[in-house]
């Protein structure tokens, strides 16, 4: 299975729809998820069916902006469980395998709002016991090296979103490809990158999918590229499928005895000299 998401910024221009078919004909995901659509309902039906999508889901503009869609295909079972102006929450669920739960996200784009998007991501952990993935663009940092080119970004920032993603227990997959996802004024002095477009899953959902990759596509059309979520990718690297140590996971109450247990029971052909 493999999902897309890519904040478009607007598909009423024509050249914008030609090079959203030519992503999809590249990747052919299940699913896709738009933002900045600024596009309504009967816009998004008649690329649904334009696209070969037999299902959608869509949340209008407000104004001039925002505007945010869900496509899938027949072959993928979806239910559509909460929605607003900034996230659609689906249940997923493949043949007969066990349910899980994604989120497609889009954070508020002013830097004042900052709190409330965390507390929202908060808010949308609460919600399900599913196994879990969140994806989208999250107009947020999460590290220094997000972002390249003038001001660096305020620490408080980094911080605020760091310690929301932690209170979730959410990892993040690492992004092949490149490592940033927007950018502006390419090739002059003010020239800005930064990773914005992430998928972070809980340990639930890291177990269903061990092998899952994530990578950025380039777009022709808009600051943002696309970003590209494979669940079974058989090629993948050792080097990019690598063990990372997460610090939120010495918070469980039983990771140590939980650690002991494993190694204990770990036979010794398992064991590093």
């Amino acid at each position: 299975m493999c999902l897309l998401s890519w904040n478009c910024r607007g598909l009423g221009n024509p050249r914008a729809v030609r090079v959203l078919r030519d992503i999809l004909k590249t990747h052919q995901p299940e699913l896709i998820f738009l933002s900045e659509t600024l596009s309504v309902g009967n816009k998004i039906a008649e690329l649904s069916s334009m696209f070969g999508f037999s299902n959608f889901f869509s949340v209008d503009r407000q104004g001039r902006g925002g505007g945010i869609a869900v496509m899938w295909k027949h072959s993928t079972s979806c239910e559509v469980v909460d929605f607003s102006q900034n996230h659609i929450d689906i249940v997923i669920t493949e043949n007969s395998a066990a349910s899980w739960r994604l989120t497609c996200y889009y954070g508020f784009s002013e830097r004042d709002r900052r709190n409330a998007a965390w507390d929202f991501i908060r808010l949308l952990a609460s919600k399900s016991q599913l196994p879990w993935c969140i994806f989208g663009d999250f107009n947020d940092l999460l590290y220094a090296s997000d972002k390249k080119g003038r001001h660096p970004h305020p620490q408080n920032l980094l911080k605020g979103f760091k310690t929301a993603i932690e209170d979730c227990l959410l990892g993040e997959i690492d992004l092949v490809g490149g490592k940033f996802t927007w950018e502006k004024g390419k090739g002059t002095a003010d020239w800005v990158r930064e990773k914005l477009d992430r998928a972070f899953p809980t340990d639930l959902w890291w177990h269903m999918f061990p092998l899952c990759t994530l990578s950025v596509t380039h777009s022709s059309i808009s600051v943002h590229d696309p970003i590209i979520l494979n669940f079974f990718n058989t090629n993948v690297t050792k080097k990019q499928f690598r063990f990372k140590f997460e610090n939120t996971w010495l918070k469980e109450p039983t990771f140590h005895t939980e650690v002991t247990k494993f190694w204990k029971e770990l036979p010794s052909s398992h064991l590093i000299p």
